[in-house]
């Protein structure tokens, strides 16, 4: 699976001091796409960053959204999911008021794609909090982009089972090749005679 025009949030913090104006700061969150099929989730904040929480909703019919841990740096950390058929939340966080190391990928997040869809579609990011050592929250101001899949090309040649076995009236025979050739698709019945020819052609 390829994933192109990765999502990517933005966050923006303000916070105010006696007696001056407003100080805007600026905080990225972004997850991208690695080359071994994980969506990473860095920060590039000036504050230190003690804990975060967020929730990902998607469609189960097209992506398949694995475990998300948090990557070598910041294994100290707790962390604390929660994950359903189509959605998943993520907690983490430090009880001594630690700050995570922002120099890597906080948390890694496995990701691939159903069938052979193909197309643009959205994560649902919701409720995306980032909180300092000192527990205070940082108030952001998310806005979500679009993941972009493109389904992945067969290794090699495989024929799966029918389904629905038994049937009536009819089944699907799901068969995938890697590279464009001619294909034949004969059944026979138990006593090894051929009673059905059902495809002799190319397909790519």
């Amino acid at each position: 699976m390829i994933l192109r025009h990765i999502l990517i949030l933005t966050m923006l913090s303000i916070g105010t001091l006696a007696g001056e104006e407003a100080e805007v700061v600026f905080s990225e969150v972004s997850l991208t796409k690695g080359d071994d099929d994980l969506i990473y989730l860095t920060i590039n904040s000036d504050e230190a960053i003690a804990g975060l929480q967020f929730e990902v909703s998607y469609d189960p019919e097209v992506l398949e959204i694995g475990v998300p841990s948090l990557t070598t740096r910041n294994m100290d950390f707790s962390l604390k999911i929660k994950k359903d058929s189509a959605s998943f939340k993520v907690v983490a966080f430090s009880m001594e008021g630690k700050a995570f190391n922002l120099e890597d990928p906080v948390l890694k997040i496995p990701l691939s794609s159903k069938g052979d869809y193909e197309g643009s579609i959205s994560l649902d990011v919701k409720d995306f909090i980032l909180s300092r050592p000192d527990g205070n929250k940082i108030n952001l101001r998310v806005s979500a982009g679009q993941i972009y899949l493109v389904p992945s090309l067969p290794a090699t040649f495989t024929l799966n089972q029918n389904f629905p076995n038994p049937f009536n009236p009819e089944t699907q025979i799901r068969f995938e090749i890697g590279a464009q050739e001619n294909v034949q698709i004969l059944i026979y019945d138990i006593l090894g005679r051929q009673v059905r020819y059902l495809v002799n052609e190319q397909y790519s």
